[in-house]
């Protein structure tokens, strides 16, 4: 189990403010938030790169040394993939890995070499040099490296800001088998929630230094009283109906004529539509489907199954 307690960090001015989460072993957290949120800032600390001002770091139950206290930077138990990947440019893909497996005896090196290149699927391009390789190749030989050794904890900061949507599919498939195969704590931070949906045992927000309760993927991805974490997910319709303030996502509706509304146009966005509406007000609303929806003139709002009245934040 890895176990923040009370993590905060300032420079100038704070970045990170009483920080506390656990992650128990298997498990993969979510870490989303806006640019500038303190994100990489505390993975650093995690990984042992920087010290917090205040708090401290927990694996399995064991206070971890502080960064200011080590000879060499970073905790061996917790590994962190920067977005600059950190490779030996100009070796092969296999030099790379052998490099980072260097401690290990030469047949348990070999073994550990063939299980990485298995898992990551770098088998065919074991002997082009790494500079060579491309973006999804690179960032799947960043993650080897990582896990040579086995850290308990793989901290992944924004894994699939540089890759195309064919590619992030092939890495989230990759780090299932990480948590699977591996039995890997792992945390992904991104500043697009939909990177984290699919992988994410569940998620926290972060905003300005500060944690948020922690929520299942689906209260992330659905309640929406909080508009600027909502929209790190996609797209919130906001509206006023009988007098109050309603959001939805683009999915949340049904047949019904409780909203009238006035079609636009239609955006075909490969495995689905957007379609484009406005109210009587003259607002925005924005709605998915497999068809267009041409001939539609009002709509029912699908009621949220969240407990309570929701008071909006922006």
């Amino acid at each position: 189990m890895l176990e923040a307690f009370n993590i905060s960090l300032s420079f100038d001015k704070p970045v990170l403010k009483n920080i506390s989460f656990k992650v128990k072993k298997g498990q993969v957290m979510g870490l989303v938030g806006k640019s500038g949120a303190g994100k990489s800032s505390l993975l650093n600390i995690l990984a042992g790169h920087l010290a917090p001002n205040e708090g401290e770091v927990h694996i399995e139950s064991k206070k971890l040394t502080d960064p200011t206290e080590l000879l060499v930077p970073g905790y061996e138990q917790i590994k962190i993939v920067s977005q600059d990947y950190q490779l030996d440019p100009y070796h092969t893909v296999e030099e790379n890995i052998r490099e980072a497996l260097i401690s290990l005896p030469e047949s348990e090196k070999i073994k550990r070499l063939r299980q990485l290149m298995k898992l990551m699927k770098l088998e065919n391009i074991a002997d082009i040099k790494a500079i060579e390789a491309s973006g999804g190749e690179q960032q799947r030989l960043s993650i080897a490296r990582a896990i040579a050794l086995k850290p308990l904890v793989l901290l992944l900061d924004e894994p699939f800001s540089n890759l195309d949507a064919h590619l992030r599919a092939n890495l989230f498939d990759h780090i299932r088998k990480l948590r699977d195969e591996e039995g890997m704590t792992i945390i992904i931070v991104s500043h697009d929630g939909q990177d984290v949906l699919g992988l994410s045992d569940f998620i926290h927000f972060m905003n300005n230094g500060k944690l948020g309760a922690r929520k299942t993927p689906f209260n992330a991805y659905y309640n929406l009283k909080h508009l600027g974490n909502s929209k790190l997910f996609g797209i919130v319709n906001q509206i006023k109906f009988e007098k109050e303030k309603i959001r939805f996502r683009p999915n949340e509706f049904e047949n019904g004529n409780d909203i009238r509304i006035s079609y636009q146009n239609s955006v075909f966005l490969g495995t689905y539509y957007l379609n484009y509406f406005l109210t009587k007000n003259n607002e925005q609303v924005i709605l998915s489907s497999n068809r267009p929806l041409n001939k539609m003139q009002s709509v029912n709002i699908k009621k949220k199954i969240f407990k309570g009245k929701q008071s909006f934040e922006t």
